[in-house]
């Protein structure tokens, strides 16, 4: 089989690799992106389950290319999947992307050439194997290429229709079944609050409560975008040095040297204002103070619990006891989640008290119930799912295991994996950060990179052990 040749690849076509590829062409470079979906999109070509949208508002959550914001409008300020796929095939449209994609095709390995200075790439496709070589190679995945479905004992005995949000099947009837949700983050706050009016019965199996915000969406026309359309330029150029990508930052002034009376004012302004401004627009001691993060979590739960009427459920979803900081994990926005799991048609199995045992034929058994279910909807995220050997033949995996850590340089690269840099994984921004700006931040990075080596005439780039170590220690 003949191996195609580039001086770059590209794994995965969302936004970071849609940057990637403009701006590595603008280079000069010879560039592939290889992706499992069908078309553009990467999370927003999978992302099809009732009630998915983008949880960062516009028009922080779009690329800053002038050629592409000058001509594009939306209609929500939180857009749905739907507008989010418009959108991807107007970029690819506008930047002639898709003769250099090659789609239907997941990447399985990597293999570094320390002889040749390259990589070389073997992806599967419907059926075919594809063969593919390059000096550099970026993974754009977010270091999560494959759903995850946890593997509980007897779910290939379940007769009912088992799915995973991140592949939503394109025609699946939920009205009046007896539908079973596990997880409660992003997509399973989405899924539950969407399916839940009219689902016969649905079953929350929850491992930990969601700190939930409310959205507050609406729609929004082109007149409305035009009229701030002059301003986008310092618009995205702001967002490159807040704290999350987003066009509001954090208050830095001491949290306690405001009156209790001037904290919760505070507070009610970024509730009313919705979306992540009562996280990423907060005060910065709620991360770093654990009396400031109660005092948070306080306001959060008071806010919660006066929308939830069952007290059981109110505690699950709301625990006095916070089951972790507020803010230290990333929260889901909600329109109407907890009136939804309010309805009588709800429950919620707290999964940590009484754990799945096993799927049966029927539904899910924990150790305290059985629970009889049409549909089983896993909402658990993913995981990385590719080969990536650097030098010596050495797994990711296996070379942070011996090293009983991660460790990378700025996030972005790993010793021992030459040419080798990845968006939106460990030890980044990730977890706190707008999608887009984190894509354009960490790859004009990689771009300035590739563009001094190959100015230099430099083959071959491996940051060190002793530099990853000590970015380790600096985060």
């Amino acid at each position: 089989m003949t191996e195609e040749q580039y001086d770059a690849i590209i794994i995965g076509a969302g936004f970071s690799g849609v940057y990637q590829l403009i701006q590595l062409r603008r280079l000069g470079l010879k560039c592939k992106v290889v992706e499992t979906g069908s078309d553009l999109g990467g999370t927003w070509y999978w992302n099809r389950y009732p009630g998915a949208r983008v949880d960062s508002d516009i028009p922080s959550y779009e690329l800053s290319f002038p050629e592409l914001w000058k001509g594009w409008s939306w209609t929500q300020k939180f857009p749905n999947w739907q507008e989010l796929q418009s959108y991807f095939a107007y970029v690819g449209d506008k930047m002639d992307l898709r003769k250099d994609c090659r789609f239907d095709t997941t990447v399985k390995s990597a293999n570094w050439d320390d002889q040749l200075h390259v990589w070389h790439v073997t992806g599967e496709g419907k059926d075919s194997i594809y063969k593919a070589s390059a000096r550099y190679l970026v993974s754009c995945t977010g270091f999560a290429s494959k759903p995850y479905t946890p593997g509980y004992k007897g779910l290939d005995t379940f007769k009912g229709l088992a799915t995973h949000t991140a592949r939503w099947p394109v025609a699946c009837e939920t009205a009046g079944k007896r539908i079973g949700v596990v997880g409660t983050g992003a997509s399973g706050v989405q899924v539950i609050q969407s399916l839940g009016p009219h689902a016969k019965h649905l079953t929350v199996f929850q491992r930990a409560p969601n700190t939930a915000l409310p959205m507050r969406p609406y729609a929004i026309n082109k007149q409305i975008q035009d009229h701030y359309r002059p301003v986008y330029e310092q618009l995205f150029e702001k967002l490159t040095n807040t704290f999350s990508g987003l066009a509001y930052d954090l208050i830095y002034q001491p949290m306690m040297k405001d009156t209790p009376e001037q904290r919760q004012a505070v507070f009610e302004e970024l509730w009313d204002l919705g979306g992540f401004h009562f996280w990423l627009a907060n005060y910065l001691d709620i991360f770093k103070d654990q009396a400031c993060n109660d005092e948070a979590y306080a306001f959060w739960r008071k806010k919660v619990c006066e929308r939830i009427k069952d007290p059981v459920k109110r505690e699950l979803l709301a625990p006095e006891v916070q089951a972790y900081p507020i803010g230290c994990k990333n929260p889901s926005l909600e329109e109407n989640f907890y009136e939804i799991c309010d309805q009588d048609n709800i429950e919620i199995i707290d999964v940590k008290a009484t754990p799945i045992l096993e799927v049966t034929p029927t539904g899910v058994k924990t150790s305290g119930k059985e629970t009889d279910l049409d549909i089983l909807v896993f909402a658990t995220g993913s995981i990385l799912d590719i080969d990536i050997r650097g030098l010596g033949g050495e797994t990711i995996k296996d070379h942070w295991r011996a090293k009983d850590s991660v460790k990378t340089y700025l996030g972005v690269t790993v010793d021992n994996f030459p040419n080798f840099f990845f968006l939106y994984g460990p030890q980044a921004p990730t977890a706190l950060c707008n999608g887009p700006s984190c894509a354009e931040v960490q790859g004009a990075w990689v771009v300035k990179t590739i563009d001094w080596l190959r100015q230099r005439g430099i083959t071959k780039f491996n940051p060190s052990t002793q530099a990853a170590q000590a970015y380790k220690d600096h985060v």
